[in-house]
């Protein structure tokens, strides 16, 4: 099926979504960065299949209610707007929308969540082990800690039975809380390392993302799984992770 997307948000991100649909032999019925775009095309929105957003923390909220007002399914990786996302998530369960959120659309990225999950479980009866996430990104990047890193912190807090108090970013205040650091150099894509340290040794787990590219060509690939269907997904549905 050859679907007509719109695309919110058209940064780095966007412009690597835009290619991957392109590629996939997909249209691209309009792209909005900003509020003077949707004025400007959003009468274009009826007519799409799908809207993908890499927009803004602060916008995608509001792109998402659209969505859901014009009955039109929403794939979104926008990161760095937590708190808004619950009460979303219900309101596409409550009025039967379609909402697909995932914070990584990297299939490398979902298998190493799948891995941080076993490990901590694995990890959860010895205490002698503390666990650090460290993601570091490139200088544009606005959120830190990453989506991602937050993700694999809220795996560990559902399968470890003492970290299970949230995460912080202040070293020295961890206490059952899991430490992320972030780093912002360079023109990095996406590295996020996984340690637990203990006295005797550590064990550390880790992904690298070598371009934006996997990311976009999951949430194309989102996009197409999702139409047809109702209710809120993630990459756990769709790459059928039990």
């Amino acid at each position: 099926m050859k679907l007509k997307i719109a695309l919110s948000g058209y940064g780095r991100m966007g412009k690597e979504v835009e290619k991957a649909a392109l590629a996939r032999g997909h249209s691209i019925i309009l792209k909005a960065d900003n509020i003077y775009d949707w004025e400007n095309t959003g009468e274009l929105l009826p007519q799409c299949d799908v809207v993908i957003d890499f927009s803004m923390p602060a916008s995608a909220p509001d792109v998402v209610k659209m969505c859901f007002k014009h009955a039109i399914p929403v794939v979104s990786g926008t990161t760095g707007w937590n708190r808004e996302l619950e009460p979303l998530r219900q309101l596409c369960i409550d009025e039967r929308k379609t909402f697909f959120y995932a914070p990584n659309f990297s299939i490398g990225v979902n298998i190493f969540f799948e891995i941080n999950s076993k490990l901590s479980e694995l990890l959860s009866n010895h205490k002698d082990y503390y666990p650090h996430i460290h993601e570091i990104h490139h200088i544009k990047k606005i959120d830190a800690p990453s989506g991602t890193a937050i993700a694999l912190a809220n795996d560990i807090n559902v399968h470890h039975s003492v970290y299970q108090s949230g995460w912080t970013d202040q070293p020295g205040a961890e206490n059952e809380k899991v430490l992320i650091t972030s780093e912002r150099t360079g023109e990095i894509p996406g590295t996020h390392i996984v340690e637990w340290a203990s006295a005797t040794d550590n064990i550390e787990i880790r992904h690298t993302a070598h371009s934006r590219q996997g990311f976009a060509t999951g949430a194309v690939i989102a996009a197409e799984w999702v139409i047809g269907k109702k209710g809120y997904f993630g990459m756990r549905d769709m790459l059928k992770i039990n």
